[in-house]
C-alpha cells in the first residue's frame, strides 16, 4: 500500500469514529412548530425537513404557537436529546 492510500484509510477511520461520536453534529438547529401537545412538548420540522420530529420538550416560560420559528438545542450534540429553549 502506498503512503497516500495508507493516510487516506487512516483519515477515513478517524472521520467515521468522530462522526459516530457526534463531533460533526452541531448543537443548534432551526425549527418550525407544527403543533403543540397537551404536555407542552412541541412537534417541530427541523432544518426545513418534510417530516415532523414529535414531542420535543420546550421552555415552560415561553408561550409557543403553531408556525413559530424556534431554536432547537441538541444537548451534548446528541440528536436524541433535544430541547427548545426559545423562539428565533
Amino acid at each position: 500500500m502506498k503512503q497516500d492510500n495508507f493516510i487516506r484509510v487512516i483519515q477515513n477511520i478517524v472521520n467515521n469514529l468522530l462522526y459516530k461520536k457526534g463531533f460533526f453534529t452541531h448543537e443548534w438547529h432551526f425549527g418550525k412548530v407544527e403543533s403543540i401537545n397537551v404536555d407542552d412538548t412541541l412537534n417541530v420540522y427541523i432544518n426545513g425537513s418534510s417530516y415532523v420530529t414529535p414531542s420535543i420538550p420546550a421552555n415552560p416560560d415561553i408561550t409557543f404557537n403553531v408556525n413559530d420559528s424556534v431554536w432547537i438545542h441538541y444537548v451534548n450534540r446528541n440528536p436524541g436529546n433535544l430541547f427548545i429553549p426559545y423562539k428565533r
